[in-house]
């Protein structure tokens, strides 16, 4: 996986992770809780898409918007596919019979186990050890408690 798209699978679970959170607070609906998780990351996929085609122009003035446009629809799914595993972790919740809020806890724990987990591998990557290792795998689950605390703050 490029590292381009890491970024942007980090951001679709944040995304998604987020929204999941906002629309299982007052929803016994499992299906409505991951339509609108579903159809929010993909208008976030959209909006990356539109800034990478039109945005880009500001700097790229050889290709065209339509050629930007066609080049950045083939290589944005990280968005996209960085929503679905906190999707997945839902809706195997709600599968074995579990309700919409305790689904949605698992998915946004699972959540920043995996920011947790993507973050400690990266600075691990880039040479950290110890403290500086630590430190950062705190500062990416950091991120993932955020998601938590927007859950706490409308449940």
């Amino acid at each position: 996986m490029r590292e381009r798209q890491i970024d942007e699978f980090l951001y679709g679970a944040l995304v998604s992770g987020s929204i999941l959170a906002v629309s299982s607070a007052k929803s016994d609906d499992g299906g409505s809780v991951l339509l609108a998780t579903g159809l929010v990351n993909v208008t976030y996929w959209l909006a990356h898409v539109y800034v990478d085609a039109v945005g880009g122009r500001f700097h790229d003035y050889a290709n065209s918007t339509w050629r930007r446009l066609m080049y950045a629809l083939q290589n944005n799914f990280g968005v996209l596919l960085g929503g679905l595993p906190v999707m997945v972790v839902f809706a195997a919740g709600r599968l074995v019979g579990l309700d919409v809020a305790t689904s949605a806890w698992a998915a946004l724990w699972f959540t920043v186990a995996m920011l947790g987990a993507v973050g400690c591998l990266a600075a691990w990557r880039a040479g950290a050890r110890k403290w500086p290792l630590i430190g950062e795998t705190a500062i990416a689950l950091g991120f993932g408690l955020i998601v938590i605390l927007l859950k706490i703050i409308l449940h």
